[in-house]
């Protein structure tokens, strides 16, 4: 199961992932993102309190969505990561795109 919310704030967009972000919820997580980030120009934070599982697909959306920001010269920040999402991000790499929340 895998779900999408979005809050807009003052200055930046938040969106919280549920669940897993994996191959089977790629098709979901690119509509979210085609709906409601593409065409944002501001700033990103993504919570993922509540996201249990991530897959080198989701990994490879996240670079996606960091160089869409990074086209408009805005930011993603990444808040909230579980150990093992943290850890996937930083053997793969990917947390030097971020600023993560430690």
């Amino acid at each position: 199961m895998f779900k999408a919310n979005i809050e807009e704030k003052n200055d930046h967009l938040l969106v919280k992932l549920i669940g897993d972000l994996d191959v089977y919820s790629k098709e979901d997580f690119s509509k979210f993102c085609d709906e409601y980030l593409k065409n944002t120009d501001t700033d990103f934070i993504i919570d993922l309190e509540k996201l249990d599982y991530i897959d080198s697909t989701g990994l490879g959306m996240f670079i996606n969505i960091y160089k869409d920001q990074k086209e408009k010269d805005k930011s993603v920040k990444i808040i909230n990561p579980k150990e093992n999402i943290k850890k996937l991000f930083k053997i793969t790499d990917i947390s030097d795109l971020f600023e993560m929340e430690e």
